[in-house]
């Protein structure tokens, strides 16, 4: 007995270590408007609070005392904050992001606890670091990744890193509300049938209503123009099968795929959607990425007014929305190394 808590306190002191060996990053700017906005409409949303449920429903069986557990696309810290609250062990937690405006958002909020660091993904030319040149080869035993694996375009590198820096045995697991899948109720929504529907009904209220006149010139070779940075921000669904596919080809294993509706407020989504940073790709055909007050101004009207249209058109012709939320759903996949 004695011999066995000899070694757990030695593989304890190793751990510590280890995690002494990253440098934490802190961020050099303000935090930016954009990252508050993101994490103040999403991390209360009740439809976010029961996607990490599901989520952590799922892992928390999976990690032990003093595991490296990594938030991969930790963002503002908005899925953070359920994966300390509600996995009921102490473990090594590293906020993992490539944008240093919205993970300085975290690191406001967590860089007080000792067993919470953050990590940026350095950009070299056109190519971000992978997570095993940023953390290690064989040295984090969990990655957690929520809401982002859509967002990523070079999965397949983003993929094969995380899987050289689990340790043998390690998991990944990943949801998103934006992958389609075969078999899909009718009726129930992805992020992306949202935003693309309001897209539309916004082009169409610019088209007919004078008071945004000065947008009608030339908005068809807009929208042309604008597609990519639309794109950019709500890049198009893919296949589920897409991502399982490359996992395996890969070498992940043990590969478990599930799906879960959730009910998503009116309310909760329009809050959602008047990000700026988000309506910088709903309709960036006003202002584009640099716009002025006003055009920030009527853009924001502008996608409130589709959005409750959406909404209004939703409670009439959808069998799953009701006067207050539609469904979307959520699809989770987990693997192993």
């Amino acid at each position: 007995m004695y011999s066995s808590l000899k070694s757990a306190r030695k593989q304890s002191v190793m751990k510590k270590q280890q995690i002494s060996s990253y440098a934490a990053w802190k961020p050099s700017k303000p935090i930016s408007r954009g990252a508050q906005a993101y994490h103040q409409a999403v991390t209360y949303a009740s439809w976010h609070i029961d996607n990490m449920a599901e989520m952590i429903r799922l892992v928390e069986r999976r990690v032990r005392t003093d595991d490296i557990v990594v938030d991969f696309g930790a963002g503002t810290g908005s899925s953070t904050i359920y994966i300390i609250r509600d996995i009921p062990r102490k473990f090594f937690l590293f906020l993992v992001d490539n944008s240093p405006s919205w993970l300085g958002n975290a690191y406001s909020i967590f860089h007080t606890n000792p067993n919470v660091r953050c990590l940026l993904l350095e950009k070299n030319q056109d190519q971000y670091q992978t997570l095993d040149e940023l953390m290690g080869r064989n040295s984090v035993n969990h990655v957690l990744s929520a809401n982002t694996v859509h967002l990523i375009p070079n999965i397949a590198d983003a993929f094969e890193g995380i899987y050289r820096a689990l340790k043998e045995g390690g998991t990944f697991t990943f949801q998103s509300g934006n992958i389609s899948r075969q078999g899909r109720e009718k009726g129930v929504l992805m992020i992306d049938d949202s935003v693309e529907r309001i897209h539309d009904i916004a082009i169409s209220i610019i088209r007919r209503d004078n008071r945004y006149k000065h947008y009608q010139k030339d908005l068809n070779k807009r929208m042309q123009v604008m597609r990519e940075q639309r794109k950019f921000v709500f890049p198009d669904p893919r296949p589920l099968n897409y991502y399982v596919e490359i996992l395996k080809k890969i070498g992940f294993r043990n590969i478990r795929i599930s799906h879960k509706k959730i009910k998503v407020s009116y309310k909760d989504w329009l809050s959602f959607l008047r990000v700026g940073r988000l309506q910088a790709g709903i309709l960036p055909e006003i202002g584009g990425i640099k716009l002025t007050a006003k055009e920030e101004h009527d853009r924001d009207e502008i996608i409130t007014k589709a959005s409750h249209l959406l909404f209004d058109e939703l409670k009439k012709h959808n069998a799953l929305a009701n006067h207050k939320s539609f469904t979307t759903e959520w699809v989770y996949v987990q693997s192993q190394k």
